[in-house]
């Protein structure tokens, strides 16, 4: 992503990964949404990333536009429609993200919670998507289940 390392950032992640067609058409949508973008008029310099073809974040330097509102509502716009297209679930924020032996798992969060207690993982990383600058997604979106707030689940 080509912006300031202070750009504020929103992560979705999906259910699943996308094929290559819903990955052309996210990446279409997507181009089409952050060119027009804007808060108040002012027009918002923005990027996309999808990273593991799993997970789309969108990131706005707001040192030249604030994200108001409103843009924040045209965001969510767009994604609701990419999950009703293809059901990814983007804002069901019952699902934990992980990565176990490098791959990618997401389980409800209910199961998760039990699957740590029951201490079924043991080296495992978080995809902590409540982070909200670049440089935090940088350098901490994926830590360590020890690092993460599950780690209060151990034993």
């Amino acid at each position: 992503m080509n912006l300031a390392d202070n750009s504020r950032i929103w992560i979705f992640q999906a259910n699943r990964k996308f094929s290559s067609e819903e990955k052309e058409t996210i990446t279409s949508k997507l181009k089409t949404f952050i060119a027009d973008w804007n808060a108040h008029g002012a027009a918002l310099l923005a990027d996309f990333d999808l990273p593991h073809d799993q997970f789309i974040v969108v990131g706005v330097d707001e040192n030249q536009a604030m994200a108001s509102g409103c843009s924040i509502d045209k965001l969510t716009k767009i994604m609701r429609e990419l999950d009703e297209a293809y059901n990814f679930e983007f804002l069901n924020r019952m699902l934990v993200a992980f990565e176990d032996n490098g791959e990618i798992k997401i389980e409800k969060l209910p199961t998760f919670k039990k699957n740590v207690k029951e201490g079924a993982y043991t080296n495992i990383n978080i995809f902590n998507n409540g982070i909200s600058s670049l440089s935090e997604f940088k350098s901490k979106w994926l830590i360590p289940l020890e690092e993460s707030w599950a780690k209060s689940l151990m034993n």
